[in-house]
């Protein structure tokens, strides 16, 4: 007799309180999370320079894949998700192009000088959740041009920008309403390099190899400084040149014109950003308010909550949910990113983030030995100011007031009042002896409200003038001997990765940490997300194993790769996924970001029934 084929019931049970999974899934899912605005929601757009089907130079989106023989640009035409001020923007480029005189990208030949065209946009701030108009919801706008100056004579350059400078400045006054104009950049190169001068430079290395003439050296080692790849993608740390916006009717004179910082503000859960022209920021802001705003929730945070935000880009999610922890450790390896999230803790007044910058799999490890392992300091819980103990933050904080001293940090009272200035951040150096100036008033008060954070205007957003400052966050704060005085009961990590996913390295650093048992992923990559989780939620085998040759896993699936890594990860208890969700933060696409929450095994689902399965 055959047996019937067991259903999986979707409803509780009265033996378990659990709601059963539908089959094939390994957690609960929540479901998708909409967004606010589904039109015209990008704040970012990267329109490319190239030509049409009838052969005239176009700025505008390709109609299809590179690989497949489609170079073909056409305007953004019935695009839902472009902003209107993108797409005005994007004609006003294109009717300035039609004009010029140097070419644009071909891609074929890999030659011409006008690459991209790209419009960030900052939005005011707002009381509601809904925009009814985008166009007067946006209050600032980045214009970004990237172009190839290889063999191009400095001078036709420099008379090209002016030109379009001219021309974007008058075509955005010339729109009704005007659109803003806040900052315009050209990525590129500013030592102009010919294959003339390269040419010269091997031939009188060749005749003279043991002559280092420092200039023909320098030809030869930047020589490809420009950005000349197939894709439009340019590296990270290709030049940025910030050009003077002229009046209209009025001409530029380019030595004594000012030239505006090249940066943009929005605001997320009503907190200020500061936005370089490189920095990541989430394209659709009102649906990343209420992604950040779910990832506090399901992290179950409090103020004896120490946060890891992984991958933090420039902060977005640890800033927003500074108010609601003890303290946050933000982990990126872009230099930008690091100064601008150190820039934005600044102009929020927000104390209770560090940001270091290092490779998330370099540092991970010892940034969670530095905050996890040492033992709570029992001896310091009361706090005598006199003795030169002075509380630390995301830079060197005076306070008299200290209320919430169990989440500080201290310098050792080998730092007395007088000493040599301390770089702990980029953003803010403090003399030790500015205790007294304050008045006794706390500076991190009022700064823990769970709406708003107040933004001062005495607060200056500028750059600091050192460059070699952004790496100060670990240095300065050894130099100072600065050991952590509370061992938060509550650790969290939030990573929000690449699509690649976490690198093997950081997965095997958090799974593997006894106090870390509380993780939320936030994926934009459904592949690299099933990848990581295999990682993460395997157990682990009582003898692990050594890889093999790696030849065997040339053309296996990153799935695949990650079940062999687990055979040869460190015995440890898996993370266990509790539930998920999707966010639709890309309307009109078929991507998504995918919101998951894993708990080790000792983790608690707070308030969530979830969490026992």
């Amino acid at each position: 007799m055959r047996q019937k084929k067991r259903r999986v019931s979707t409803q509780p049970t009265d033996d378990d309180d659990d709601e059963r999974l539908p089959r094939g899934l390994p957690c609960k899912l929540e479901g998708i999370l909409e967004s606010p605005m589904t039109s015209g929601y990008r704040n970012k757009c990267e329109f490319s320079v190239g030509y049409s089907l009838e052969g005239k130079k176009t700025v505008g989106f390709m109609l299809g894949n590179f690989r497949e023989g489609m170079t073909a640009v056409m305007e953004p035409i019935d695009c839902p998700n472009v902003s209107d001020i993108s797409c005005k923007y994007a004609l006003i480029f294109q009717e300035f192009l039609q004009s010029s005189d140097l070419p644009v990208w071909n891609r074929v030949d890999n030659v011409g000088f006008w690459r991209q065209f790209t419009v960030r946009e900052g939005r005011k701030p707002y009381q509601g959740v809904v925009v009814e108009n985008v166009k007067a919801d946006i209050a600032e706008v980045m214009l970004i041009v990237q172009v190839c100056t290889l063999g191009i004579d400095n001078n036709v350059t420099n008379s090209e920008f002016q030109k379009m400078s001219e021309a974007l400045a008058r075509g955005a006054s010339d729109c009704s309403p005007p659109l803003p104009l806040t900052s315009l950049v050209v990525q590129v190169e500013p030592f102009v390099l010919s294959t003339q001068h390269v040419g010269i430079a091997f031939l009188f290395i060749a005749l003279s190899p043991d002559l280092q003439c420092p200039f023909f050296l320098y030809i030869l080692q930047n020589r490809n400084l420009d950005h000349t790849g197939i894709s439009n993608a340019a590296p990270a740390d290709c030049p940025l040149l910030p050009l003077p916006i002229p009046e209209v009717g009025k001409s530029l004179d380019s030595e004594n014109q000012e030239v505006p910082e090249a940066r943009i503000h929005d605001y997320i859960n009503h907190l200020r950003f500061s936005i370089s022209p490189t920095a990541f920021f989430q394209v659709n802001t009102l649906a990343a308010e209420k992604l950040y705003s779910l990832a506090g929730d399901w992290a179950n945070l409090g103020s004896d909550t120490l946060l890891f935000d992984v991958c933090c880009g420039t902060g977005t999610i640890g800033l927003t949910l500074a108010h609601r922890v003890g303290m946050v450790i933000g982990i990126e390896m872009n230099d930008s990113a690091v100064s601008d999230a150190q820039r934005n803790a600044e102009i929020n007044g927000i104390k209770n983030c560090r940001f270091v910058c290092g490779k998330a799999e370099d540092v991970m490890g010892a940034v969670l030995k530095e905050y996890l392992d040492m033992p709570p300091l029992e001896e310091h819980s009361e706090l005598d100011i006199s003795e030169g103990m002075v509380p630390i933050h995301f830079f060197i904080l005076c306070v008299n007031d200290v209320s919430n001293r169990e989440n500080l940090l201290f310098c050792s009272p080998e730092v007395k009042s007088g000493t040599e200035d301390m770089q702990v951040t980029g953003a803010m150096v403090l003399h030790l002896d500015e205790c007294s100036n304050h008045g006794g008033k706390s500076l991190n008060q009022n700064q823990h409200n769970n709406d708003t954070a107040s933004i001062s205007s005495e607060i200056l957003d500028k750059p600091s003038d050192d460059p070699n400052q952004l790496r100060c966050t670990a240095e300065g704060k050894k130099e100072a001997n600065a050991m952590p005085a509370w061992k938060f009961r509550n650790v969290v990590a939030i990573v929000d990765p690449p699509r690649g996913g976490l690198h093997p390295n950081v997965i095997k650093t958090i799974r593997t940490h006894p106090r870390l048992r509380h993780l939320v992923y936030i994926s934009c990559n459904p592949e690299s997300l099933v990848a990581n989780a295999i990682e993460l939620c395997t157990p682990t085998s009582d003898k692990p194993q050594k890889g093999k040759a790696n030849r065997v896993w040339r053309n296996a699936t990153s799935a695949s790769l990650a079940r062999h890594r687990t055979k040869s990860m460190p015995n440890s208890e898996p993370f266990r996924p509790v539930k998920a969700m999707a966010v639709d933060l890309f309307p009109h696409t078929p991507h998504c970001e995918m919101f998951d929450l894993l708990f080790g095994q000792d983790g608690n689902a707070a308030s969530d029934n979830d969490g026992k399965k």
